[in-house]
């Protein structure tokens, strides 16, 4: 039997049970040899695992006392060995009749046995199991006390060297180290490792019961790493539970419970080192543990649970979402299978509601949202006082409450959620492991909550509760890139309340050290990823560093890129990306960011539920990104679009809400615009009434304060440019100054403010007079020209108001300075290869005018004509719709006039070109462009075009564009489908003569082309000689006055162009004459010209 020979167990069991048969009832010896035998089968059992051996232990336990005199001397030794076997059985079965019995028989043979007795430490030890079971069963503290009290009587009772001194400090080891699991006593933590330590130290290599005592010790320096942090703990941990497994042969009972205690052990060390190999192996040590622990068995929840954790956390390291969903399932069955009033229920609740909300988080179904909610709840609830998973149970809620509030919206979750969260920090001891977490959430809960009442202590706050988190956590520890992300946020948070540039800048490190530190393949990447991006973003809206807004768009792209289609994050990263891009556009200009802009942001509203709190962020940017299209392309379905978005999100925030203000003033924004285009006052009262609610609802000291003011002094002088009150114009003036003032002249906004007021003062002057607003107007504008980068689209509507504003000083004043750097001003707008089309052509034909006006060189007038010509196709380019490339053109058709003239009278001769066949790459554009308005894809209604075809027109129109440009580059092409030269338009005159009558009031001129096939130009200016043509007229209807129309439009048009064309027109000879007029010319009756 010292070798654990399995045949001498069986004869040892045969020789009892014949024993017994052999003896007589009555007879003295017969209870203790029933005790022999009984004693013989539960070694079996406890070897074999066969119940029919513990159930007949029991029967034979039994037996041997109910045939025991009470004063026998032998009774509290089988009493002992009966409440063993009803331990056992309890164990196997878990009935708890049985371990209440088990608990009587030994109270009582501890009772019956006198003190010096060699069996009391015997009896004691047992005591304390029988409790220390009951407690883990009931919870009731007593019993743990009681069990704690008796296994240290049972230790100082054994003398050193005695064989059973080992097991007796394993069982004080496991009672104290429950007590601590239950009260948090660090004293307790401490003895229970030294009391397994000795217990190791005390049991030689090859003692069957090593492998226990190993795995006691292992699971001791876990929880107290847990507690303490020290990974000398965690490491020596893994070691011993290794070797308690290795020494564990396969079939073992215990085998289970070792592979599960190992597999926690190597858990806790990937959440410290993040080693996959260490969690990979804690997935297959507990699932081998679940597997090998039959149905029924009472540690099957505990096992269970367990294996939860580590798919759970495998899921959130490699982002599978099989583990996902086989962490609830296993979480869900744990749950199943505690009975209630176990006082493990509570953990295995808090773990399901944990699972329960990643899953939500990764797949948005609110199920999982709302019953996360509901099982943390329990947990709480059924966790005492005191108990030292109560801080985890309270944090675990908080985060559940936090995400249904982001979810819903519900201000009530928000505020349990802080309290919480509160509650946990303040539960948990300081070197507490746990505590940086629990701050970590603290902080999260308290940022948004300021985001939602806008109170700054709560934002302080906040940073101090993740500033303190962060330094809690050791380097290289897995959390430590989602705390410095959970930093920067509120540290962004802080910079855009206070404007404090170091916020920033913190801001961009902490977030860059968390990508830097998080692996491509972890879940988190992407959130932090965005954060870093949105964090750039700001920092160029700040300083202007193009590379911030390049490596922003570029962590906004990989961050959308790495999450997963039907990702319920992914809406909100298109969000972020879409506003990124629309910033890149606004600085570069360039389409193609636009473009995509727009489409991110649609696919972001599109993705999101209605009733989710980000969807108000998306409708927002969306109308910021339709709004920018408009004033870029001019296509009103943008404008109409932008407006309704905006008025959506507005209404999705309630009052009070601290950003409400930022919502209110882009819907301004786009009334304002849809004024601009439409010209209805109703727009622009509405708009001024936003911009001064926004400004209202912000507190002063807020970054944003100075846009909101800008916007209502722009907004009130367009107003008094509408309606002539001066009470507009004086308080547009205020608020652009209060503007400028509060804006550091770092800033990369001062410019636009600058700009604006310098166009507030020349109001204020054209209506008053006072010079002083004058030279005001012009330095503010000045200035805002030299702090602007060439390139930035905003510059060229900065010089074009500026020319304005030195064009007006000029006519007051006279300075030949001033018309010099106006001209240079329209002069560096027209030649910018930047900005907005509209503005180009504005300053190309002011910039004309002042080449004109001070006798400048044929060529340079005629460059800049040809600059305003090519100019036209941008304005009015397939990209737009119809309607939108009418007005266009509508507005800036009087360029056209102002150029021919310009032509005629310097006599411009531009040399023709052959028009090239059109290339394969063209032809296909051009049809996919015809494909994109055929009747199928127009709908005809209010809007021409659908909104599902403007991408795709908008896309071709920029491929179309990119086509020409290179097909230019090639030799012999450079004027490929550019406007044609004159010469190629003569052979069209081979049937008669074509007359183009033009007129330009800048030039004050009028005059004709005369396009002959077979002769060179002719030019004429119109003059006054007539000749009378005798024609018959209709005299029904021909009227007096109609009559005088007619003869100016022979003397004045007609009979100047025959002259120069020697032709003598009579009822017998009736030449061809092709006319052709322009602008005012179009609607006179020209062929019914004469004099009648």
């Amino acid at each position: 039997m010292q070798h654990g020979d399995t045949a001498d167990l069986n004869q040892s069991v045969l020789k009892f049970q014949e024993a017994v048969q052999l003896t007589p009832d009555g007879h003295p010896d017969k209870p203790s040899r029933l005790n022999n035998l009984g004693t013989s089968l539960l070694t079996r059992f406890e070897r074999l695992r066969d119940l029919i051996d513990l159930n007949q232990s029991v029967l034979k336990f039994q037996e041997a006392m109910q045939l025991t005199p009470d004063d026998h001397p032998d009774k509290p030794f089988w009493l002992n060995n009966l409440g063993r076997s009803l331990l056992s059985h309890f164990e196997r079965l878990g009935d708890l009749t049985d371990l209440n019995q088990s608990v009587l028989k030994f109270q009582e043979a501890v009772q019956l046995t006198p003190d010096g007795q060699t069996d009391k430490p015997s009896c004691l030890n047992n005591l304390g199991r029988s409790l220390l079971t009951l407690f883990e069963q009931l919870g009731d503290l007593t019993d743990l006390n009681q069990s704690v009290l008796k296994f240290q009587e049972a230790v100082q009772l054994t003398p050193d060297g005695h064989p059973d001194k080992p097991s007796r400090l394993n069982n004080l080891g496991k009672s104290l180290l429950t007590q601590f699991e239950r009260l948090g006593d660090l004293p307790d933590l401490n003895q229970s490792v030294l009391k397994f330590q000795e217990a190791v130290q005390l049991t030689t290599d090859g003692h069957p019961d090593k492998p226990s005592r190993l795995n006691n010790l292992g699971r001791s320096l876990l929880i107290r790493f847990e507690r303490l942090g020290d990974l000398t703990d965690l490491n020596q941990s893994v070691l011993q539970l290794q070797e308690a497994v290795h020494l564990t042969p396969d079939g073992h009972p215990d085998k289970p419970s070792r592979l599960n205690n190992l597999g926690n052990s190597l858990h806790t060390q990937v959440e410290q080192l993040g080693d996959l190999t260490d969690l990979s192996q804690s997935v297959l040590k507990l699932q081998e543990a679940v597997q090998l622990t039959p149905d029924g068995h009472p540690d099957k929840p505990a096992r269970l649970n367990n294996l939860g954790n580590s798919l759970l956390t495998q899921f959130e390291r490699l982002g599978d979402l099989t583990d996902l969903n086989q962490s609830v399932l296993k979480f869900q069955e744990a749950v199943q299978l505690a009975p209630d009033g176990h006082p493990d229920k509570p953990f295995r609740l808090t773990n399901l509601g944990r699972s329960l909300l990643t899953r939500f988080e990764q797949l948005g179904d609110l199920i999982d949202l709302n019953q996360s909610v509901l099982k943390l709840q329990e947990a709480v609830q059924l966790t005492p006082d005191g108990h030292p998973n109560k801080p985890s149970c309270l944090t675990n809620l908080g985060n559940s409450l936090i995400r249904q509030f982001e979810r819903l919206g519900d201000l009530t979750d928000l505020n349990q959620s802080v309290l919480k969260r509160q509650e946990a920090v303040q539960l948990t001891p300081d070197g507490h492991p746990n505590k940086p977490a629990w701050l970590n959430n603290l902080g999260n809960s308290l940022r948004t909550q300021f985001e939602q009442f806008g109170d700054l202590t709560d934002l302080n706050q906040s940073v101090l509760k993740l500033q303190e988190a962060v330094q809690l956590t050791p380097d290289g520890h897995p959390s430590k890139p989602f705390r410095l992300a959970n930093l920067g946020r509120s540290l962004l948070q802080l910079f855009e309340r206070l404007g404090d540039l170091t916020d920033l800048n913190q801001s961009v490190l902490k977030h860059q050290e968390a990508v830097q530190l998080t692996p491509d393949v972890h879940p988190e990447k992407p959130s932090c990823l965005t954060s870093l991006g949105n964090s750039l973003i700001r920092r160029f809206e700040r300083l202007g560093d193009l590379t911030d807004l390049n490596q922003s768009v570029l962590k906004l792209q990989e961050a959308v890129q790495l999450t997963p289609d039907g990702h319920p994050n992914k809406p909100s990263w298109l969000n972020n990306l879409g506003s990124s891009l629309l910033t890149r556009f606004e600085r570069l200009g360039d389409l193609t960011d636009l473009n995509q802009s727009v489409l991110k942001l649609q696919e972001a509203v599109e993705l999101t539920p209605d009733g989710h709190p980000v969807k108000v962020y998306c409708l927002n940017n969306l109308g910021r990104s339709l709004l920018t299209q408009f004033q870029r392309l001019g296509d009103l379905t943008d404008l109409n679009h932008s407006v309704l978005k905006f008025q959506e999100a507005v209404q999705l925030i309630p009052d009070g809400h601290p950003s409400k203000a930022f919502w209110l003033h882009n819907h301004g924004c786009s009334l304002f615009r849809q004024f601009e285009r439409l010209g209805d006052l109703t727009d622009l009262n509405q708009s001024v009434l936003k911009f001064q609610e926004s400004v209202w609802l912000t507190p002063d000291g807020h970054p944003e304060k100075p846009i909101w003011l800008n916007s209502l002094g722009s907004s009130l002088l367009r107003r008094f440019e509408r309606l002539g009150d001066l009470t507009d114009l004086n308080q547009s003036i205020l608020q652009l100054q209060e503007a400028v003032h509060l804006t550091p002249d770092d800033h990369l906004t001062k410019v636009l403010f600058l700009s604006n007021l310098g166009s507030s003062l020349l109001t204020q002057f054209k209506r008053l007079g006072d010079l002083n607003d004058l030279n005001q107007s012009v330095l503010n504008l000045q200035e805002a020209v030299q702090l602007t980068p060439d390139g930035n689209p905003h510059k060229l509507a900065m010089l074009n108001d500026l020319g304005q504003s030195l064009t007006t000083r000029f006519l007051t004043l006279g300075f030949s300075e001033d018309m010099q750097n106006a001209s240079l001003a329209y002069s560096s707008a027209a030649y910018a290869e930047y900005g907005s089309p509209s503005e180009r052509l504005k300053a190309a034909r002011m910039c004309a005018m002042y080449l004109q006006a001070s006798s400048s060189s044929p060529k340079s007038i005629l460059d800049i004509y040809h600059i305003a010509i090519s100019l036209l196709t941008e304005i009015a380019w397939l990209g737009s719709s119809l309607s939108d490339r009418h007005h266009q053109i509508m507005h800036a058709s009087s360029v056209v006039h102002e150029a021919a003239a310009a032509a005629y009278q310097f006599g411009d001769n531009i040399q023709a070109e052959k028009q090239p066949k059109l290339s394969q790459r063209l032809k296909l554009n051009s049809l996919q462009l015809e494909e994109a308005v055929l009747p199928q894809n127009i709908t005809l209604n209010a809007t021409p075009v659908q909104a599902s075809t403007k991408p795709s027109m908008l896309n071709l129109a920029m491929e179309r564009k990119q086509i020409l440009r290179e097909i230019r580059m090639c030799p012999g092409f450079e004027r490929f489908l550019l406007p044609r030269d004159i010469r190629e338009l003569t052979p069209s005159a081979s049937q008669g003569p074509i007359v183009i009558l033009n007129s330009s009031k800048l030039h004050d001129i009028c005059y004709a082309f005369i396009l002959l096939s077979d002769l060179s130009d002719e030019q004429l200016k119109f003059g006054d000689p007539s000749r009378k043509l005798v024609l018959e007229p209709d005299k029904s209807t021909v009227g007096p006055g109609f009559k005088v129309i007619l003869a100016k439009l022979w003397k004045g048009v007609v009979k100047p162009v025959l002259n120069a064309l020697a032709i003598n027109p009579s009822p017998k000879v009736k030449p061809h004459l092709w006319w052709c007029p322009t602008g005012i010319f179009s609607f006179l009756p020209l062929h019914a010209a004469g004099l009648y």
